[in-house]
């Protein structure tokens, strides 16, 4: 297939410096993302054992619900019913004495109840570790900080950068055409770093070409949708809302005291297909007001939120509850958007999707940093014969060299090494929250790691960061074998999913020592004045 080379000139101007200036933004993103999807595995792993109460039968929760209201007026307005223990669920009953259910706040106190065998009530404060919701943060935002509106400014930014994805992907997909069939699986090994890194980079595009299409898109609609719906009603609804709250209806309350057992009911004959993961209680002393958020889970079904469909229903009028949020009671105009949702989040298909994902937002990341460092080999200046000077690397050069290393591997240290550290560090700190810990953390080692390579230089930081990474890789499967044969170190080990994290781990430790191998070879092998030499004139 030919193309105008006129039109092949544009595409690659255009694929080169969009996703050179997108490309570290889009790392953070992908490889955040990528462990997002085991992101509650993540939390149980590094969460410490004090937070998991004792996990109690179904008809053991109206009993739980009388002791605790008793005792602690706050729970007579709001509190949550956990079912399944994820992220966000770490015993029976909880709730905040500001009576919040949604949203998060590093400094924010849960207060956790359970049962214990006598039946006898266990309640402690705890500031919950949500080691995997902050990973998703970083996936959703890049680390970017800042609010604009209701939504993160990062958010935003996002979906900026998900425009100039958008069409890096186009003009990549032009570029290749001409040569698609012939060099499709071809990568080409050898003395010529360039020519593997251009192989290896078009290979993963190409094959993952699809799923970059729907995450940019999505992205884009995730990030602008309030703006496409305020444009909307402009323009086709002459200035009404799209979605208009619905006319206030007096109720007429029959009852004034929460059954549990009878909500469970109904939420068994509306949505029988699904799990219940936990009920999130408003306004309970209010019956006009009192609110019942349910969160269901199925790994058959495509799913509308990152991890669950939701339900509603006034829990002292179940008579009434609205299930437009299922996928079972969706049309067809509903059920492609909570398609879009789900393809996005690889929330459907259980574990198999799940791996799937994973591979993908990793090859993703891949992608970014292999198109930063094919834009650092092209422009890099070569010592063509042995009686020729030594040349400088251009600044430009060696700054985005600087850049995307310290960049992206900052970030995979960064990551690796808090998790790991607050397994180690916090049973034996006098630090009130581990979330602190993770975000602080996290911003001191990526910033660190940044200024690191600035000053010690790309070629020399990169072996050393390589190393660094796959020794915080080995030392996170290690802590489970302490915790594990050393009940009294004080470090939670959980077995279950959890162990995949370890697993997981461990084969990327691997990976990371093979590269660094990788690294120092290149750097011993490397010829004076050239990209990766240490000698390099900065």
């Amino acid at each position: 297939m030919k193309i105008r080379s006129d039109l092949m000139k544009i595409a690659k101007n255009l694929h080169t410096w969009v996703g050179v200036s997108a490309g570290i933004l889009l790392f953070i993103c992908f490889f955040a993302g990528g462990l997002s999807i085991f992101q509650h595995q993540i939390s149980q792993w590094a969460t410490p054992e004090k937070q998991q109460l004792p996990q109690i039968q179904v008809d053991q929760y109206a009993h739980l619900i009388q002791q605790v209201q008793e005792k602690y007026p706050a729970t007579e307005k709001a509190f949550t019913l956990n079912f399944n223990s994820n992220e966000f669920h770490f015993a029976p009953l909880s709730w905040t004495e500001k009576g919040r259910t949604e949203g998060f706040n590093t400094a924010q106190n849960t207060w956790l109840a359970s049962l214990d065998q006598h039946g006898e009530l266990i309640v402690q404060q705890e500031n919950l570790a949500k080691a995997g919701w902050l990973i998703e943060q970083l996936h959703e935002t890049a680390g970017i900080p800042g609010m604009l509106g209701h939504h993160g400014l990062g958010v935003y930014v996002m979906g900026i950068v998900a425009v100039l994805y958008f069409l890096a992907l186009m003009s990549g997909l032009i570029i290749l055409l001409p040569t698609l069939i012939k060099d499709y699986f071809v990568i080409r090994s050898g003395k010529n770093k360039k020519r593997f890194w251009l192989d290896t980079h078009n290979v993963v595009g190409i094959t993952s070409l699809p799923f970059h299409i729907l995450i940019s898109a999505s992205v884009i609609v995730f990030a602008f949708h309030d703006f496409f719906y305020d444009a909307l009603g402009e323009l086709a609804l002459k200035g009404k809302p799209v979605f208009a709250p619905p006319a206030k209806e007096v109720i007429h309350i029959s009852q004034n005291k929460l059954d549990i057992q009878q909500v469970l009911n109904k939420i068994h004959q509306v949505a029988p297909e699904y799990r219940i993961d936990y009920i999130q209680l408003s306004n309970l002393d209010d019956p006009q007001k009192a609110a019942a958020r349910i969160a269901l889970y199925s790994g058959d079904l495509m799913l509308r939120g990152a991890s669950q469909d939701f339900m509603r229903m006034n829990p002292y009028v179940i008579e009434k509850s609205d299930s437009s949020g299922l996928y079972t009671q969706n049309g067809a105009s509903d059920k492609f958007i909570t398609a879009m949702f789900s393809l996005h989040f690889g929330n459907f298909g259980g574990f198999t999707v799940r791996w799937l994902y994973l591979i993908l937002g990793i090859g993703g990341a891949f992608l970014f940093y292999s198109g930063n460092i094919l834009w650092v080999e092209t422009r890099a200046r070569k010592q063509k014969r042995a009686q020729d000077p030594i040349p400088t690397q251009r600044k430009d050069v060696v700054f985005l060299a600087n850049l995307t290393i310290g960049t992206c591997l900052g970030c995979i240290f960064a990551i690796v090494a808090t998790l790991m550290l607050s397994r180690i560090i916090f049973p034996y700190s006098s630090l009130q929250s581990i979330n602190h810990f993770f975000m602080y953390g996290y911003y001191a080692i990526f910033l660190g790691c940044i200024a690191f390579t600035f000053i010690k230089g790309y070629a020399k930081a990169l072996p050393i960061l390589l190393m660094s990474i796959a020794i915080c890789l080995i030392l996170m499967p290690l802590t489970s074998l302490i915790g594990t044969f050393m009940p009294n170190s004080g470090i939670s080990v959980y077995g279950g999913a959890t162990v995949w994290v370890d697993v997981i781990a461990f084969v990327s430790a691997l990976a990371f020592l093979r590269f660094y191998q990788q690294a120092k070879d290149r750097q011993k092998n490397a010829e004076q004045g050239s990209l990766w030499a240490i000698t390099t004139k900065l």
